[in-house]
């Protein structure tokens, strides 16, 4: 048991370097897209700001100042951010991701045993979810990946607390999942998925876990030694309808007043957004399109959006992050073995197949029954992309085939006997079974020939090639796993056979883990997040204090942003090279910017021509250069061409672009000096004086106080001072900040930033947790002194 429990520790420390060993090489990062283009650049100012003893609370980088702190997806507050600011972002972001991964194969592991199944199954089913399809996609969205791998331990806390399982032998365990020690775990673990910056995971993940509950309690008490005893759980009649909810409800509450320091100040800025105008067109964009059910046996055939091993490029519908649910081969057929065996009676496969239906009922999005129903629900059209859902069910397949591995060990009765007949006649012709499992889903491919586009038809026929490696690599794991399942149902008696399959499937996700969003002939991190040439330009750039605009048209079905962002110093790398830009990538984007300049959250903008035509709006937002990265582009007017990069992009300057402070009126005789202390605060300095002469202007001062505009974002948050007087500020274009400076005089103005919602948000989560803390020491003294 000792040497089990060893075994079982190693597989969680070391089985995510195993499985995922090429990604370790480049750093976790792979995908170019969100990894490279929000996630690590946020990593990497996080650092150096911490490092430099300044509070995150602002980003001057990009998108004309924005909020830091208020974006979710910085995760200021989770613990495991603030590795970062004693590691190098380059180790950091690696040992960030392996240490999630390692979560969630524990958090499965525990759940499962929490539910009483044996060592084997329990593993099997964190290996199963800990590197699903789901896991192993959004790993270029570190957030995401982050919250989904707390996902099983928020089932297990709120299994606990809310009387499912969990007692100790002799005890009542529906009194024990009451006890407020158990209610404070569940509120840390909730809190520390939401704080782990992706709400929307988040959110999925309570939905799911309420059906969840709902589908363990039944109208009477499990008799002792009854099959599924340990999930299930009794409730009086009049409470059978509240007790079960009223009790998630709390749980979420208070995960809610832990996680205030963050939510506060996201409301206050979310109101600014564009994202609280979201339609239900938005709501449901990248639903899970039916036919991608395909990649549940071939994962690969509709290709990737890194070539490697897996040579073809992405074909299939919405993108492959966000469509990619593949669960293994036999967790698969281990979950529909369970299925075949019976599941309504069983109150151990019942919750989960229930959850797994619901979940994928909601990532179908527009495709499904729920999203029309759920976008009536206030707030809920602040997320986007139903396909997230996957999650639940990829959680699902995992426990399912987890129960029936458990169920195939050496233990006997008449329903394991009945499983075992239905496994035997399942693996009788193991290889005949293994080419079907892939000749259905190519036939189903090959019938849709007629209903696609022209465009589409050769990535078709070049996924249906037999020697596709998308292909002969499904048909070699089917084959394999079936050979082994055979093994381990026709060897019942001996139990430890079922470590086999553990193996198996970790060879089978490997596949995926060591193929997926890893770019082929890259060896290093470095080669991915810093220029492939010189790049002098960008060091022309960033000697001068002005902005940078990077304007991109599409290509293929994807932003040109996503092609090339580090050469190009689009979206966020901007900040990798210590450039500023006047675009911004992130899920958060003010109105005032959207509706002055148009642009889309990763930089692109619908109203190019008409910026480009008429550039006089440059000078008060400080864009002193322009890069041009699509040849259809006509030259900004009033510029000077000043470099042709290696690619062919074109570079301008634009010679009126004034600094981040200037005077509005640019007849306005005076001189203004910026200097930025930390990124949330600066201090600038004007003297003005009339148009004759410096000496005449101290006796005719203008009639009118001139305005000294900031390039930069007009948030709240804001304060202006001259001494220790506050002065209004004010906006110019509707966009920018501004005050106005006495004339004839020299002033020296600090300006300093602050979150809203900050300071609420933080009293609100210490109170929160003192009083969780005091009831679960209340909660364990009693026990410790009671009789």
């Amino acid at each position: 048991m000792h040497k089990t429990r060893i075994a079982v520790a190693l597989a969680a420390v070391l089985g995510p370097g195993l499985i995922l060993a090429p990604v370790w090489r480049l750093g976790g990062l792979g995908a170019g897209e969100d990894d490279i283009l929000y996630y690590y650049p946020m990593r990497v100012f996080f650092a150096e700001t911490v490092r430099a003893a300044h509070a995150p609370w602002f980003n001057p980088w990009t998108g004309l100042g924005r909020p830091f702190v208020a974006d979710p997806q910085t995760a200021v507050w989770y613990p495991f951010t603030w590795l970062f600011a004693v590691v190098r972002p380059e180790w950091a972001y690696p040992a960030v991701l392996w240490g999630h991964y390692s979560l969630a194969l524990w958090g499965m592991y525990r759940l499962l045993r929490l539910l009483r199944l044996g060592r084997p199954g329990a593993l099997f089913g964190g290996v199963a979810f800990a590197f699903c399809g789901f896991m192993l996609a959004h790993r270029a969205h570190f957030a995401m990946q982050q919250a989904a791998a707390w996902t099983p331990w928020v089932f297990w806390a709120l299994l606990r607390y809310t009387g499912g399982a969990g007692g100790r032998p002799g005890h009542d365990g529906r009194g024990a999942g009451r006890k407020p020690a158990r209610l404070a775990t569940a509120a840390v673990v909730l809190a520390l998925q939401c704080l782990a910056g992706h709400v929307q995971v988040a959110a999925i993940t309570a939905l799911g876990s309420l059906v969840f509950l709902l589908s363990c309690a039944r109208r009477g008490a499990a008799r002792p030694g009854e099959v599924g005893a340990e999930l299930s759980f009794a409730l009086p009649a009049a409470k059978r309808s509240f007790a079960v909810p009223g009790r998630w409800l709390l749980a979420w509450v208070c995960a809610g007043g832990l996680f205030a320091v963050q939510w506060l100040p996201t409301l206050d800025y979310a109101r600014l957004c564009t994202r609280v105008q979201n339609t239900y067109k938005d709501f449901v964009e990248n639903s899970w399109h039916p036919t991608s059910a395909v990649g549940w046996v071939l994962p690969m055939l509709m290709g990737q959006r890194t070539p490697n091993f897996f040579d073809q490029p992405y074909w299939g519908p919405s993108h492959q992050v966000e469509q990619f649910a593949y669960a293994g081969i036999l967790p698969l057929v281990l979950a529909a073995l369970g299925l075949r065996a019976g599941w309504r009676g069983d109150p151990r496969r019942r919750p989960w197949v229930v959850l797994g239906v619901f979940g994928l009922l909601l990532a179908l999005g527009e495709y499904g029954p729920l999203c029309p129903l759920l976008f009536r629900v206030p707030g809920s059209s602040l997320f986007r992309v139903p396909a997230r859902a996957l999650v639940l069910v990829n959680l699902a397949v995992a426990a399912l085939a987890a129960v029936t591995l458990d169920d195939l060990g050496s233990r006997l009765s008449p329903q394991r006997v009945r499983l075992r007949a239905i496994a035997l006649r399942w693996t009788k012709r193991p290889r005949a079974v293994a080419v079907a499992l892939v000749a259905v889903p190519l036939a189903a491919v090959g019938a849709a020939w007629p209903f696609v586009d022209k465009l589409t038809r050769p990535d078709l026929l070049h996924a249906l090639r037999p020697w596709n490696s998308a292909v002969w690599t499904a048909l070699v794991v089917a084959l394999l796993s079936l050979l082994a399942l055979a093994a381990i149902v026709r060897h019942w008696r001996r139990p430890g056979l079922t470590w086999l399959l553990v193996g198996l499937t970790s060879l089978d996700l490997g596949v995926i883990g060591w193929t997926i969003d890893v770019p082929a002939g890259r060896r290093n991190p470095a080669e991915l997040t810093t220029p492939r040439g010189d790049a002098e330009w960008m060091q022309m750039v960033r000697e001068s204090p002005h902005r940078l605009w990077v304007v991109t048209m599409r290509r293929d079905r994807l932003p040109d942003e996503y092609y090339d962002p580090v050469e190009k110093a689009a979206a966020n790398t901007n900040m990798l090279r210590g450039i500023a830009a006047l675009t911004d990538y992130g899920p958060l984007q003010p109105r005032s910017v959207v509706e002055r300049f148009g642009f889309a959250p990763w930089g692109e903008t619908w109203a190019t021509d008409e910026l480009l035509s008429d550039t006089r709006w440059m000078r008060l937002y400080n864009v002193g250069w322009i890069l041009l990265c699509d040849g259809r582009l006509p030259a900004p007017a009033d510029c000077e061409p000043a470099a042709v990069t290696a690619e062919g992009w074109r570079l301008y300057r634009n010679p009126s672009a004034a600094g981040w402070a200037l005077l509005e009126d640019a007849d306005q005789p005076g001189a203004v000096r910026f200097e930025r202390q930390i990124p949330s605060a600066f201090t600038t300095w004007v003297d003005t004086w009339s148009p004759a002469t410096r000496s005449t202007s101290r006796a005719a001062a203008p009639r009118q106080q001139p305005r000294l505009v900031i390039s930069q974002l007009a948030l709240p948050g804001w304060t202006a001072r001259i001494g220790n007087h506050p002065v209004p500020i004010e906006t110019v274009d509707g966009v920018l900040a501004a005050v106005r400076v006495p004339p004839g005089q020299a002033v020296e103005i600090t300006w300093s930033y602050f979150p809203p919602g900050l300071l609420a948000g933080a009293v609100a989560t210490a109170l929160s947790a003192l009083v969780l803390a005091g009831a679960a020491l209340w909660s364990v003294r009693r026990r410790t002194t009671g009789p």
